[in-house]
């Protein structure tokens, strides 16, 4: 929805389809959105027909336990009739900024799954220069009543290379509900620009290119959201990208998200960071982000002499993960099957359902084990599933351990 010219929705512009990404597990989704498109006539009303795709947008991810982060594209801008005019610079302009902003926060006051990026990537001026209009921008937007987290871009274009205890970002950001949080972007490639015209040169350049904020957060207590990073399908790019990402979950106490570039229907098959499938394949990036999003796995199997058996995998009730296609034998090694989500501390119910085969009604699906803490890989789990279903329990200790007694 931020790129191109015009208003017509899937001609001019691409309404993005969460449903892919949701049905893998991710529970951010940031929708960049042009700022000429929210609000054609600065200082009046929002558009409806976009407010509208925002909303069904917001409702799908929802719907799956997901927070939508809205993203005005305007690079520190904001046009009218045309002509840009620099926030920084322009008092009309930061006037109709703020406007803009305070309308948005009206538009999503009760919903508790939005957060509201401020702006993406200014660039014209320091940080110092654009943190007033920041505060005015963040006063605005929680006198309209909306309670949810604002992400502050930092300027020369979010670099996250530029942020360390010795470069930091600047005090200063008022929010009175204290629910503010530093947006940084970084991509793998060697001038950072996230165009990939030069290849990655080294597997460790995010986790150099990140190592500098994580310490400045930790140090001032304000946490990150790495609003974009991604990487090229190359070896050497997947790699890099997946050491980023564990540095990333190495970190919770430092980042509040990441999103990764660029998913949706527009981007060509030979865009370098393209992340919806080609010819219904998994791109290797995105196989990368979902290891992040489940690392949890199950090892199922099933009797040598059935071809294949079709089971749904439901924790407390809920499938969380896609149906499987089981063929591996219980005589040889078993088949992994990724549990989309990290589980909270206490006692959780697991099902494995067979609900389709191409063998006879007596086939059998076997688990022989999990990754999960506290779950051993034990005979009990052979108990077979004539009547289509193995449950077993999952028992997540919590901070201080435990869980008193056994799951039941």
């Amino acid at each position: 929805m931020e790129f191109g010219r015009g208003m017509k929705a899937q001609t001019n512009y691409a309404v993005p389809d969460p449903a892919y990404y949701l049905q893998h597990g991710v529970q951010l989704v940031r929708v960049p959105v042009q700022i000429d498109r929210l609000v054609p006539d600065p200082g009046h009303e929002l558009n409806v027909a976009v407010l509208q795709e925002l909303r069904g947008i917001v409702a799908a991810d929802t719907a799956a336990g997901a927070i939508t982060v809205v993203d005005p594209h305007g690079y520190g801008y904001m046009n009218k009739d045309g002509h840009p005019r620099d926030i920084l610079t322009d008092q009309s302009g930061r006037a109709d900024y703020v406007d803009l902003m305070r309308r948005l926060g009206q538009a999503f006051a009760g919903d508790g799954h939005v957060a509201l990026g401020l702006m993406n990537e200014p660039h014209a001026g320091g940080d110092p220069a654009y943190i007033p209009i920041w505060n005015d921008a963040i006063a605005a937007i929680r006198q309209s009543g909306f309670h949810g987290t604002v992400l502050v871009p930092h300027a020369h274009w979010s670099a996250a290379s530029d942020i360390s205890p010795a470069r930091p970002f600047p005090d200063g950001i008022v929010d009175l509900q204290r629910n503010w949080v530093l947006e940084l972007h970084s991509y793998l490639d060697p001038d950072g620009t996230g165009t990939y015209r030069q290849a990655v040169l080294s597997p460790d350049i995010g986790v150099s290119r990140l190592a500098g904020a994580i310490a400045w957060s930790r140090q001032s207590h304000i946490r990150i959201f790495l609003g974009e990073t991604g990487g090229p399908a190359s070896p050497i790019g997947v790699t890099a990208l997946a050491n980023m990402f564990s540095q990333v979950a190495a970190a919770p106490d430092v980042f509040w998200g990441v999103a990764l570039w660029g998913a949706g229907p527009w981007w060509k098959p030979n865009y370098p960071m393209r992340l919806d499938p080609i010819d219904h394949v998994m791109r290797p990036q995105m196989a990368v982000l979902e290891h992040q999003i489940a690392p949890e796995q199950v090892y199922l199997a099933t009797d040598p002499d059935v071809p294949e058996v079709v089971v749904t995998i439901r924790l407390d009730g809920r499938a969380v993960a896609d149906d499987a296609h089981v063929q591996a034998s219980r005589l040889q090694g078993p088949q992994a099957v990724p549990v989309m989500g990290t589980l909270p501390p206490g006692c959780h119910v697991m099902q494995v359902v067979v609900h389709q085969s191409n063998a006879s009604n007596a086939a059998r699906i076997y688990l022989v084990g999990s990754t999960w803490k506290d779950r051993r890989n034990s005979d009990d789990a052979f108990a077979g599933s004539n009547n289509g279903n193995i449950t077993f329990h999952v028992r997540i200790p919590g901070k201080d351990d435990v869980i008193n007694g056994a799951c039941h």
